[in-house]
């Protein structure tokens, strides 16, 4: 890979990083959600920088070819974060069933001690 493309590559994933570094801060991404594209943009930052890294690794691994071995990773972590991503939207539909539940119990409550307020008035 050309030095000026390496260059590019780091300054455009160094923004990456800046914009979600700036999004917690902001709390418009939570810090749980962002390590993964953290952790994923530093590696990319290594990669990149580290000539033959992603070539060397690959063939250690005994694959084909880098792109090969970059599809199959892109693939498994894309799978990792959607079953992530699955997991905690069962937990909040968890939550969301039990506060309707409590929200339901309270209003009933609500309109048992309205009612008796009102038989009382009359």
């Amino acid at each position: 890979m050309n030095i000026v493309l390496r260059i590019v590559l780091i300054v455009i994933t160094l923004i990456y990083l800046a914009y979600l570094i700036r999004s917690v801060k902001n709390k418009k991404l939570q810090i749980s959600f962002s390590t993964f594209w953290i952790i994923s943009s530093v590696i990319l930052i290594i990669a990149i920088s580290v000539p033959n890294l992603i070539e060397w690794i690959s063939y250690t691994l005994g694959f084909a070819t880098p792109s090969n071995m970059i599809f199959v990773l892109a693939i498994f972590l894309s799978f990792c974060l959607i079953f992530d991503l699955t997991t905690k939207l069962s937990q909040e539909h968890k939550k969301n069933v039990l506060l309707i539940q409590e929200i339901s119990i309270l209003k009933e409550r609500v309109n048992k001690i309205e009612n008796k307020h009102n038989n009382i008035e009359e």
